[in-house]
């Protein structure tokens, strides 16, 4: 994981960057992660997230942090979706679909994207509210706390931390601010 990555993450959750952007980045990362693979339809779930206000350090870094838990729900998004493509009222839907050129580079008659994409849209409004309430929070209350902790202020004194930093300083003023 890019130490560039994180590093804007960081800025940009302690930064002006609107809580709803951070969260919107998280929860499309959580969407990501639970497809698997890299199938048309997670293509173009990111080409949408690069069409949307939402901060993408959080998108990546949520997409890399969930895709590590994301096979434990392979059993629970496979079963879901062997549910909704077993269901009589959609097979007209889905063999239509099928027959379309590009749609079946999509996978969705797989069981697992279908069960990933169903179970990652219906999670995606409550991570995103669920965020926002946390980034808040921290925000609010825990910022000051680790700012002005003994321990946090020793540990950036160390010369180890005050190198990194004075590299990634350097590279974003390289690169453009945040």
């Amino acid at each position: 994981m890019p130490l560039k990555m994180i590093t804007k993450f960081l800025a940009g959750i302690n930064a002006n960057t609107r809580p709803a952007e951070i969260a919107a980045g998280i929860a499309f990362g959580f969407l990501l992660a639970l497809q698997p693979g890299m199938t048309a339809a997670r293509l173009v779930l990111l080409a949408l997230a690069f069409m949307l206000k939402i901060n993408m350090p959080a998108l990546f870094l949520s997409l890399f942090l969930f895709a590590l838990g994301a096979p434990l729900l392979d059993a629970p998004s496979g079963m879901i979706g062997g549910y909704i493509l077993g269901l009589a009222p959609l097979r007209g839907i889905f063999t239509t679909m099928y027959n379309m050129p590009l749609v079946p580079y999509t996978r969705f008659n797989d069981t697992l994207v279908m069960g990933g994409l169903a179970l990652g849209l219906a999670a995606w409004l409550p991570v995103f509210f669920m965020c926002i309430g946390l980034v808040k929070a921290y925000r609010n209350t825990l910022r000051e706390k680790i700012v002005n902790n003994p321990a946090f202020k020793a540990f950036l004194k160390l010369p180890l931390v005050k190198t990194i930093a004075g590299i990634v300083q350097k590279v974003l003023s390289l690169t453009g601010s945040i």
